[in-house]
């Protein structure tokens, strides 16, 4: 697989391959940011 077969969304299973890998990005970015959010409040609690 290419990189210009990943984003041909001409097929059904080349849009559910995208949305999957596009929905574990998400999640994961919303878990880094929350994670981050956290530790910079959990830190400066402790001051």
């Amino acid at each position: 697989m290419t990189w210009r077969s990943f984003f041909d969304l001409s097929t059904m299973p080349h849009r559910h391959l995208l949305f999957a890998y596009v929905a574990v990005w998400v999640i994961q970015g919303g878990y880094f940011a929350w994670t981050a959010w956290n530790w910079v409040h959990v830190r400066d609690s402790r001051r």
